[in-house]
Protein backbone atom coordinates (compact mmCIF):
# COMPACT_ATOMS: atom_id res chain seq x y z
CA UNK A 1 0.00 0.00 0.00
CA UNK A 2 1.13 3.69 -0.44
CA UNK A 3 2.88 4.77 2.37
CA UNK A 4 0.98 8.28 2.10
CA UNK A 5 -2.20 6.49 1.77
CA UNK A 6 -1.65 4.20 4.84
CA UNK A 7 -0.67 7.48 6.85
CA UNK A 8 -3.69 8.88 6.14
CA UNK A 9 -5.96 5.64 6.63
CA UNK A 10 -3.94 5.87 10.58
CA UNK A 11 -4.76 9.17 11.24
CA UNK A 12 -8.14 9.18 10.38
CA UNK A 13 -8.26 5.45 12.91
CA UNK A 14 -6.79 8.05 15.40
CA UNK A 15 -8.93 10.53 15.41
CA UNK A 16 -12.22 8.53 15.15
CA UNK A 17 -11.16 6.87 18.22
CA UNK A 18 -10.20 10.08 20.19
CA UNK A 19 -13.54 11.57 19.17
CA UNK A 20 -15.16 8.31 20.19
CA UNK A 21 -13.81 8.61 23.72
CA UNK A 22 -14.44 12.02 24.27
CA UNK A 23 -18.04 11.53 23.38
CA UNK A 24 -18.49 8.70 26.08
CA UNK A 25 -16.62 10.51 28.95
CA UNK A 26 -19.40 13.73 27.98
CA UNK A 27 -22.70 11.46 28.39
CA UNK A 28 -22.43 9.31 31.48
CA UNK A 29 -24.75 6.78 31.78
CA UNK A 30 -28.21 7.10 33.88
CA UNK A 31 -26.54 5.78 37.18
CA UNK A 32 -23.42 7.78 37.44
CA UNK A 33 -25.76 10.47 36.44
CA UNK A 34 -27.87 10.32 39.24
CA UNK A 35 -25.43 9.43 41.37
CA UNK A 36 -23.63 12.46 41.36
CA UNK A 37 -26.57 14.75 41.75
CA UNK A 38 -27.59 15.64 38.13
CA UNK A 39 -30.92 15.08 37.16
CA UNK A 40 -31.49 12.73 33.74
CA UNK A 41 -33.97 12.97 31.40
CA UNK A 42 -34.96 9.63 32.10
CA UNK A 43 -35.90 10.40 35.87
CA UNK A 44 -36.82 13.64 37.79
CA UNK A 45 -34.68 12.60 41.02
CA UNK A 46 -31.29 13.86 41.58
CA UNK A 47 -30.75 10.64 43.33
CA UNK A 48 -30.47 6.60 42.83
CA UNK A 49 -33.67 5.54 41.64
CA UNK A 50 -35.11 1.83 42.76
CA UNK A 51 -38.15 0.32 41.53
CA UNK A 52 -40.63 1.39 43.68
CA UNK A 53 -41.13 -1.73 46.17
CA UNK A 54 -42.34 -1.75 49.47
CA UNK A 55 -40.24 -0.91 52.54
CA UNK A 56 -39.82 -3.24 54.86
CA UNK A 57 -41.95 -3.25 57.98
CA UNK A 58 -40.43 -2.95 61.59
CA UNK A 59 -41.72 -2.28 65.32
CA UNK A 60 -39.31 0.34 67.12
CA UNK A 61 -38.91 2.72 69.66
CA UNK A 62 -36.89 5.89 69.18
CA UNK A 63 -34.63 8.03 71.97
CA UNK A 64 -38.01 8.77 73.79
CA UNK A 65 -39.80 5.67 73.93
CA UNK A 66 -42.07 5.98 71.44
CA UNK A 67 -42.95 3.33 69.22
CA UNK A 68 -42.20 4.15 65.36
CA UNK A 69 -43.65 1.74 62.41
CA UNK A 70 -43.52 2.64 58.85
CA UNK A 71 -46.78 2.87 58.50
CA UNK A 72 -46.95 5.41 60.58
CA UNK A 73 -45.63 7.38 58.17
CA UNK A 74 -47.80 6.78 55.28
CA UNK A 75 -49.76 9.77 53.18
CA UNK A 76 -46.33 11.93 52.66
CA UNK A 77 -42.74 11.00 52.05
CA UNK A 78 -40.29 9.46 54.66
CA UNK A 79 -36.77 9.74 54.72
CA UNK A 80 -34.97 6.67 56.57
CA UNK A 81 -31.03 6.32 56.99
CA UNK A 82 -28.70 4.49 59.60
CA UNK A 83 -26.52 5.88 62.14
CA UNK A 84 -24.75 5.76 65.24
CA UNK A 85 -24.24 8.19 68.18
CA UNK A 86 -20.70 8.19 68.66
CA UNK A 87 -19.74 8.30 65.07
CA UNK A 88 -17.10 11.01 64.74
CA UNK A 89 -17.00 10.91 60.61
CA UNK A 90 -19.63 10.12 58.23
CA UNK A 91 -22.69 9.95 60.45
CA UNK A 92 -21.74 14.15 61.57
CA UNK A 93 -21.51 14.85 57.33
CA UNK A 94 -24.82 12.98 56.33
CA UNK A 95 -26.36 14.33 59.26
CA UNK A 96 -25.73 17.64 58.34
CA UNK A 97 -26.79 17.33 55.06
CA UNK A 98 -30.57 15.91 55.90
CA UNK A 99 -30.48 19.18 57.97
CA UNK A 100 -29.99 21.23 54.82
CA UNK A 101 -32.42 19.46 52.93
CA UNK A 102 -35.14 20.29 55.69
CA UNK A 103 -34.35 24.03 55.96
CA UNK A 104 -34.38 24.16 52.10
CA UNK A 105 -38.06 21.77 52.33
CA UNK A 106 -39.31 24.69 54.87
CA UNK A 107 -42.80 24.52 55.83
CA UNK A 108 -43.07 21.18 54.47
CA UNK A 109 -41.60 19.26 57.39
CA UNK A 110 -40.42 15.95 56.20
CA UNK A 111 -40.59 13.05 58.44
CA UNK A 112 -37.14 11.77 58.67
CA UNK A 113 -36.11 7.64 60.83
CA UNK A 114 -32.64 7.41 62.00
CA UNK A 115 -32.05 3.70 62.57
CA UNK A 116 -29.03 2.49 64.83
CA UNK A 117 -25.98 0.24 63.53
CA UNK A 118 -24.39 0.25 66.80
CA UNK A 119 -26.95 -1.32 69.32
CA UNK A 120 -24.50 -1.59 72.26
CA UNK A 121 -23.27 1.89 72.24
CA UNK A 122 -26.27 3.98 71.16
CA UNK A 123 -28.16 5.18 74.13
CA UNK A 124 -31.46 7.12 74.50
CA UNK A 125 -29.47 10.00 76.21
CA UNK A 126 -26.70 9.80 73.49
CA UNK A 127 -29.16 9.49 70.68
CA UNK A 128 -30.70 12.89 71.71
CA UNK A 129 -27.56 14.26 72.30
CA UNK A 130 -26.62 13.07 68.45
CA UNK A 131 -29.71 14.48 66.95
CA UNK A 132 -29.51 17.92 68.87
CA UNK A 133 -25.75 18.65 67.70
CA UNK A 134 -26.86 17.70 64.57
CA UNK A 135 -29.73 20.26 64.43
CA UNK A 136 -32.21 17.36 64.31
CA UNK A 137 -33.36 17.50 67.94
CA UNK A 138 -37.40 17.46 67.22
CA UNK A 139 -36.72 17.13 63.29
CA UNK A 140 -36.16 13.36 63.47
CA UNK A 141 -36.29 9.83 65.42
CA UNK A 142 -33.17 7.93 66.34
CA UNK A 143 -34.88 4.71 66.40
CA UNK A 144 -32.59 1.81 69.12
CA UNK A 145 -33.02 -1.53 69.28
CA UNK A 146 -31.13 -5.04 70.27
CA UNK A 147 -28.96 -6.48 67.54
CA UNK A 148 -31.86 -9.45 66.84
CA UNK A 149 -34.27 -6.77 66.36
CA UNK A 150 -32.35 -4.56 64.31
CA UNK A 151 -30.60 -7.39 62.32
CA UNK A 152 -33.45 -8.08 59.92
CA UNK A 153 -33.86 -4.47 59.09
CA UNK A 154 -29.98 -3.83 58.26
CA UNK A 155 -30.66 -6.77 56.24
CA UNK A 156 -33.66 -5.60 54.58
CA UNK A 157 -32.11 -2.50 53.04
CA UNK A 158 -28.77 -4.13 52.36
CA UNK A 159 -27.12 -2.17 55.17
CA UNK A 160 -23.67 -3.23 56.91
CA UNK A 161 -23.71 -2.27 60.70
CA UNK A 162 -20.81 -0.36 62.73
CA UNK A 163 -18.37 -3.22 63.50
CA UNK A 164 -14.82 -3.59 65.30
CA UNK A 165 -12.22 -2.67 61.75
CA UNK A 166 -15.15 -1.95 59.36
CA UNK A 167 -17.64 1.37 59.02
CA UNK A 168 -21.13 1.05 58.46
CA UNK A 169 -23.05 1.53 55.46
CA UNK A 170 -24.10 5.11 55.16
CA UNK A 171 -26.96 5.90 52.46
CA UNK A 172 -29.85 7.99 52.83
CA UNK A 173 -33.24 6.57 51.37
CA UNK A 174 -36.06 8.38 50.31
CA UNK A 175 -39.60 6.65 50.54
CA UNK A 176 -42.76 7.48 48.67
CA UNK A 177 -46.34 8.54 50.56
CA UNK A 178 -47.55 4.96 50.03
CA UNK A 179 -43.93 3.18 52.07
CA UNK A 180 -42.45 2.39 48.67
CA UNK A 181 -38.88 2.90 48.22
CA UNK A 182 -37.71 4.98 45.11
CA UNK A 183 -34.77 7.00 45.92
CA UNK A 184 -31.11 6.55 47.61
CA UNK A 185 -28.15 8.47 47.89
CA UNK A 186 -24.46 6.86 49.60
CA UNK A 187 -22.80 9.26 51.68
CA UNK A 188 -20.11 10.35 49.21
CA UNK A 189 -22.62 11.26 46.59
CA UNK A 190 -25.23 13.07 49.08
CA UNK A 191 -25.46 16.84 49.02
CA UNK A 192 -28.18 18.64 51.14
CA UNK A 193 -29.69 20.61 47.27
CA UNK A 194 -30.03 17.15 45.62
CA UNK A 195 -31.65 15.48 48.67
CA UNK A 196 -33.88 18.66 49.14
CA UNK A 197 -34.58 18.48 45.47
CA UNK A 198 -36.18 14.79 45.34
CA UNK A 199 -37.88 15.40 48.54
CA UNK A 200 -39.74 17.94 46.99
CA UNK A 201 -40.11 15.55 44.07
CA UNK A 202 -42.11 13.41 45.83
CA UNK A 203 -43.83 15.79 47.77
CA UNK A 204 -45.02 17.02 44.26
CA UNK A 205 -45.84 13.48 43.28
CA UNK A 206 -47.81 12.93 46.48
CA UNK A 207 -49.88 16.31 46.13
CA UNK A 208 -51.03 15.26 42.65
CA UNK A 209 -52.23 11.50 43.20
CA UNK A 210 -54.80 13.58 46.36
CA UNK A 211 -55.93 16.27 44.29
CA UNK A 212 -56.80 13.20 41.82
CA UNK A 213 -58.81 11.07 44.17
Amino acid sequence: MNPRVLLSLMVTLVVTLAVAAILALARPDAEQGTAAGVVSASTPYAGATTPPAPAPEFRLRDQRGRETTIAQFRGRPLLVTFLYSHCQDTCPILARQIAGALDQVGGRPLPVIIISVDPGGDTAESSQRFLNRMRLGGRARFLLGDRARLAPIWKAYGVQPQGSGFDHSAKVFLLDGRGRQRVSFPVDQLTDDALAHDIGVLQAQDDGRAASR
